[in-house]
């Protein structure tokens, strides 16, 4: 008998629990700090802080998409040979078979995550992202947003009076030092980036599997139609779990220009690719505090 279809999601920490325990110990390290030689100033409050020059990589236009010419790396892409002739003539298996392919094979994206939180309040996150970890984006939400930059597993956060206000406003959220403003914080703030439901932004692996991961459901295709100004067909997979929707390139390679995500009980994650083999070149910033 078929196993019933589900989307996969990772598993995260409560927030609670994770924001709090990044906080908590961010705190720590601040009071150790000011009992030290060199001291630790609290210039206060500086408004709204400004992104370094390199945070944020221009996105390549969508028409300009170029993807490297690489094998596939998953035995699910590379079992069976993959679909020949135009995408657009091709059924909704193969159509996803050959995207997940181009996907998997990729070393750098640029893209975006859009959700909603708890509230319904609008969240969006816009990186540059390679596979051996560096990444540079914002976030932007509750009406002020934090610039972050991965450099391989250490990430650095710095966010504005309005993004704090929001993010210790979440459930879960707990006080910061008001000196945080406007400063970059060095830390695990995945956790954070968990809590705020944009981690897959500076997790290529996570941004393609998420979305180019077959469960098992059934697929149906329309096509071809203009998405993001390109012509795109689009392919739905849909199980007792929810459903993901792919608006793949219909010419030239078949790369995916926008994903959705929906399952019960959990907010609509929407992720569009602006770039594929882009440039990554994050700069970890001199100034951070924190620990790794």
């Amino acid at each position: 008998m078929r196993k019933s279809a589900s989307v996969t999601r990772r598993s995260t920490p409560t927030p609670t629990a994770a924001l709090a325990c990044f906080l908590a110990s961010a705190a720590v390290l601040v009071v150790a700090g000011c009992s030290s030689s060199t001291g630790v100033k609290s210039p206060g409050v500086k408004g709204k802080a400004s992104a370094p020059a390199q945070v944020i990589a221009s996105a390549p236009d969508p028409a300009s998409i170029h993807v490297p010419t690489a094998a596939a790396t998953t035995a699910s892409t590379s079992a069976q040979p993959l679909p020949s002739g135009p995408t657009l003539r091709l059924s909704p298996e193969d159509v996803w078979r050959r995207t997940a392919a181009v996907m998997q094979a990729q070393t750098s994206v640029s893209l975006t995550v859009d959700v909603r939180d708890g509230q319904g309040g609008p969240v969006h996150a816009e990186s540059s992202v390679a596979s051996d970890g560096d990444c540079v984006g914002r976030i932007l939400a509750g009406g002020g947003q934090a610039h972050v930059i991965q450099v391989g597993s250490t990430y650095y956060l710095e966010g504005d009076a309005a993004f704090w206000t929001w993010a210790v406003s979440r459930p879960g959220g707990v006080g910061i030092p008001q000196f945080w403003v406007g400063k970059w914080v060095k830390g695990p703030l995945a956790v954070t980036l968990d809590h705020f439901g944009v981690e897959t932004m500076c997790s290529l692996s996570d941004a393609v599997g998420n979305l180019t991961t077959d469960f098992g459901g059934a697929k149906h295709e329309v096509g071809p139609r203009s998405i993001l100004g390109r012509r795109a067909v689009t392919v739905t997979e849909t199980g007792s779990g929810g459903s993901l929707t792919l608006d793949v390139a219909a010419t030239g390679t078949a790369a995916v220009l926008r994903g959705v995500q929906k399952a019960p009980g959990t907010a609509t994650i929407t992720t569009t690719f602006t770039g594929l083999g882009v440039a990554v070149h994050p700069k970890a910033p001199a100034d951070a505090f924190g620990s790794n």
